[in-house]
């Protein structure tokens, strides 16, 4: 069940890692041409900045949470980590899968109601163009919610190959450990 949960998860992150690599390309386009249109021709966007910074980046960021977390690509400290014994560092990320989910379930609920609410009051974001501002909420419990899922799916499976000494989920790689045996020093 494990397996078949991370393979589902890992489906789902590739879907909306794609997504956040169109949006990444969409902001150096989007720039790009209004660059060429203020300079060229006198005539920018005026819609650029607010499509990027209310919709685009959000996407960017959010989509990416989970996928970054599943190939271990947020910023860590591991310090001490590489000290510890396989079951002390399991516990380690047992009690960081166990923070993560108690920030972001309620990242996850509360991006919920609050994309719900401009939803259904109709919020718009003043301006030129009247963006609504729900579908640059909705973005938030999307990502949070994934990154919650992956992160009790981590919580299981560390758990149970602490308790098992199975390992279902392989411990991740130490910054910095491993460098001399492929040949860099």
């Amino acid at each position: 069940m494990i397996k078949a949960s991370l393979r589902a998860l890992t489906a789902i992150e590739k879907v909306t890692s794609a997504i956040a690599a169109c949006f990444m390309f969409a902001i150096m386009i989007i720039v790009f041409s209004d660059v060429v249109m203020r300079y060229v021709f006198n005539r920018p966007f005026s819609w650029a900045y607010d499509l990027i910074s209310l919709y685009i980046m959000a996407g960017v960021f959010f989509l990416s949470l989970s996928g970054t977390y599943a190939v271990n690509g947020h910023i860590s400290v591991d310090i001490l980590l590489p000290r510890f014994s396989a079951a002390i560092q399991r516990l380690c990320i047992i009690i960081s899968n166990l923070v993560g989910l108690a920030i972001f379930i309620p990242i996850t609920w509360l991006g919920y109601q609050r994309a719900l609410e401009n939803f259904t009051s109709g919020d718009v974001m003043a301006g030129a163009i009247p963006w609504p501002t729900w579908a640059s909420a909705g973005l938030v419990p999307i990502g949070a919610g994934i990154l919650a899922l992956r992160l009790a799916v981590h919580l299981i499976a560390n758990t149970t190959s602490l308790l098992t000494g199975e390992d279902l989920l392989p411990l991740p790689a130490i910054a910095g450990h491993g460098a001399e045996k492929a040949g860099f020093e």
